[in-house]
């Protein structure tokens, strides 16, 4: 073999192993649910799956309480039931995704109730009519994938007919309580210049009230009907936004600004929302309902919604930069 063909021959493969590295290369996000650092013994058990199950690169502190492990391996599918069966219950979350796409991300879709803002709105609606009790318990039923999402909501819906609707958006907006480090995700998001929107199964009034509060690009929710004498008339106007229709939202909107599905990021806690994770390139569970965190591409439980920062691979430093 001449000088030439081995030159070839090794750039040939050295071409391949990189090829093969960069599609193998993943990386695992430690998270705690606890504002302190981790435990020794945490860490402990976290680096021995790690060594029983893949090849450990490297690893970088984000945060005391959030570590990077870049790994390779095999079957990113089967890799990621096993993360997820590791962290389910524990005090820590594990996320696993290509190492290449976390830092591309440019849209973000979230929920609203129960993700954006701590309540349901339905139910704090349902509390004008001493109702709360028995919209919950279909909400809970309905979140839980027990029961289809537009039969859940018209059946909710008609619960609240006959409440005075002349002043219930304006009080609503004093209630709602927008839930920690979305301020602060949203800031840094912006900064980015990541388009944001929220989809929801709730209602337009609030949505677009978060819209402008936090700086939103889009806000799609439902609207509810009212009758001549401004009273809520037990059902709703216009198309429902279920979980097909954000799902369709948020294809829309990255058609809109040319952006790759990939490169799109859903967030939300209940069933109906598990449709648009699975048409975006990556899906957060927050502090979801247990069906929803096993079918969900990641699961966060944590205390604060900014804790995303770390997913996306930004360090506390570069965190305080992008919110300041």
């Amino acid at each position: 073999m001449t000088e030439k063909s081995k030159k070839k021959k090794f750039q040939n493969t050295k071409s391949s192993l990189d090829c093969l590295f960069t599609t193998m290369t993943y990386v695992l996000t430690a998270i705690s649910h606890n504002d302190s650092k981790f435990e020794t013994e945490t860490l402990d058990s976290i680096k021995e799956f790690i060594s029983n199950n893949f090849t450990l690169i490297s690893s970088k502190e984000l945060s005391p309480r959030a570590i990077d492990y870049v790994i390779l391996i095999n079957d990113f599918e089967s890799s990621k039931e096993n993360v997820k069966e590791l962290s389910i219950s524990k005090s820590f979350d594990l996320v696993i995704q290509p190492e290449s796409s976390r830092k591309t991300k440019k849209l973000f879709i979230f929920d609203m109730d129960s993700t954006l803002i701590y309540q349901e709105v339905i139910e704090l609606i349902a509390s004008y009519a001493d109702i709360e009790d028995k919209v919950a318990e279909i909400t809970t039923r309905a979140m839980n994938g027990e029961l289809d999402f537009n039969q859940s909501l018209a059946e909710r819906v008609l619960l609240l007919k006959g409440i005075d609707a002349s002043s219930i958006w304006d009080e609503l907006k004093l209630k709602i309580q927008v839930t920690n480090g979305v301020p602060e995700l949203c800031k840094a998001l912006k900064k980015l210049n990541i388009i944001m929107g929220v989809c929801s199964g709730g209602f337009i009034p609030l949505a677009e009230f978060l819209k402008e509060k936090l700086g939103l690009d889009y806000a799609f929710a439902n609207t509810l009907g009212i009758d001549d004498s401004n009273r809520l008339n037990g059902t709703t106007v216009g198309p429902i936004v279920n979980g097909e229709k954000k799902a369709e939202l948020l294809l829309d909107i990255a058609k809109k600004h040319k952006i790759d599905p990939l490169d799109a990021v859903a967030v939300g806690d209940g069933a109906n929302d598990l449709k648009m994770m699975s048409v975006a390139g990556f899906g957060i569970a927050w502090n979801a309902k247990p069906k929803v965190q096993k079918q969900a591409p990641a699961c966060l439980n944590t205390k604060s919604l900014s804790d995303i920062l770390y997913i996306m691979g930004y360090n506390d430093k570069e965190i305080k930069e992008l919110i300041d």
